[in-house]
Order: structure tokens, then sequence, then C-alpha cells
């Protein structure tokens, strides 16, 4: 993976707010630029950008009536260190398994234990 391309992506705000949005969520292009007020031209690029690198990926796609793809994004992106020693620069990058059955088990745990505390 390319040092440079991973910082580049990283100190750009539109796509640390694109990672942030996405993080724990499902979002489409047309729901991000919503929310975090970016014009949907930007956020299809940044989400090309992300997409390149691996740090988002399309967990969700649906074909509206119209016909047309939705699709929803996920960050896959999880850690990031980043080591100056010695002269060099050394960046390790750790994702996320986005196995559906895997999310799927997560989402619906994590609403079971909800119920479960609503019914204490």
């Amino acid at each position: 993976m390319d040092n440079d391309a991973i910082l580049s992506v990283l100190a750009d705000l539109y796509c640390r707010k694109i990672l942030s949005a996405t993080w724990n969520k499902e979002l489409s292009a047309i729901q991000l630029s919503q929310e975090l007020k970016i014009p949907l031209a930007t956020v299809y690029r940044k989400i090309k950008l992300l997409e390149e690198l691996g740090f988002i990926r399309v967990a969700t796609s649906i074909i509206k009536p119209s016909g047309n793809e939705e699709k929803f994004y996920r960050c896959t992106l999880r850690r990031v260190k980043v080591d100056f020693n010695g002269g060099k620069l050394d960046i390790k990058v750790e994702f996320e398994e986005m196995d559906k059955f895997v999310r799927l088990w997560k989402t619906l745990s994590g609403n079971m234990v909800a119920v479960k505390r609503k019914g204490d």
C-alpha cells in the first residue's frame, strides 16, 4: 500500500468525515452528502479514493424502482499506526472483516442486548 496515498487520504477533511460517518453504519453517497454537507460530486470522488485503498466498501446495494442502483458504504478501516523511526516512515493499516454474516450477527446480538436492557 502506498504510504503517500494513505497519508493524503487521512489528511483530507472530507475523507475523514466520510470514514467517521460510515464507522458504525451504512450510508449512501446521497446520505453522506446531506449529513456531512459535502457536495455530492465531491462525495463520489472521495468514495472512489477510499475504495481504492480499501478504507470503505460497498456493504449493501439496492435497485430502486427507477432501476438505478443505490450503494451503501461502510468503513472497513479500524486502525492506522504511523511510525517514523530511523528516518523511515512505516504505516500499518488494520481492517475490519466485512463478512455479511459477521455483520448480521453483530447487529442482531447488539439489538438483543439492547432489548434485554429495556425490559429490566
